[in-house]
């Protein structure tokens, strides 16, 4: 199964969806997506303005379907069940300002409440979370990019990244966000944490500054597993 986010940086949806397809996801989580306009059991919208917002969709045999969320969760942590040869729970993100629960600090909240899930079957959360571990004294010690981590390694997630790569959080050497489009301002702050055992034969794919430099100021970031 291949498993991509980007956050396309607004636009049309059949481009935006066009240029993806070229890596080929199964399952994909897009960020700042415009409305398609419909809803199906591939299909699954969730947003504020018609113009942005956060679009997960799949291709067969995948399926998906909502799961109805938890009142006081912050907003764009969505889950969705995703059927099909590997079925799981999916935690879609696009981690935005929230007065109460700025970025990571909401991941984290959302996290906590939905822990749950995460008894019931194997969780993928994965997207923009618009966080690294070098801002972690941005925000509190318990809400911060490594509490993330922490908090999901407890719960038997790893970033499929840092754990194929071998790399440290914040001391990434490819970059999935280029601050105002600039290739010298370049951050890692898009992820897919996975179940540790699907890590083993998986692969992971971040596309490159050239590649990419003409759709978004981010690049996706495609994970393939192995798995039966």
């Amino acid at each position: 199964m291949r498993i991509t986010t980007w956050n396309c940086c607004k636009g049309a949806y059949a481009e935006k969806l066009a240029q993806l397809d070229q890596l080929a996801p199964e399952v994909a989580v897009i960020q700042e997506c415009a409305n398609p306009g419909v809803e199906s059991s591939s299909i699954h919208w969730t947003g504020d303005i018609s113009s942005q917002g956060l679009l997960v969709t799949v291709k067969a045999p995948f399926s998906i379907s909502p799961i109805q969320p938890i009142e006081g969760v912050p907003k764009f942590l969505v889950p969705l069940q995703v059927f099909g040869p590997l079925a799981f729970t999916l935690l879609a993100v696009w981690a935005k300002h929230d007065h109460d629960f700025p970025y990571i600090e909401g991941v984290v909240k959302g996290v906590q409440m939905y822990r749950k899930l995460f008894q019931e079957a194997p969780v993928v959360l994965i997207g923009d979370l618009n966080s690294s571990a070098i801002w972690d004294k941005e925000h509190s010690a318990d809400r911060n990019h490594t509490a993330l981590v922490g908090l999901l390694d407890e719960l038997g997630l790893v970033s499929a990244y840092h754990s194929i790569r071998g790399e440290s959080h914040g001391k990434e050497t490819e970059h999935t966000y280029f601050h105002h489009w600039k290739q010298a301002k370049p951050f890692h702050i898009d992820y897919c944490f996975i179940p540790k055992q699907w890590c083993r034969g998986a692969t992971v794919e971040i596309g490159s500054f050239d590649d990419w430099k003409d759709f978004s100021d981010h690049r996706p970031l495609t994970v393939q597993l192995s798995l039966s």
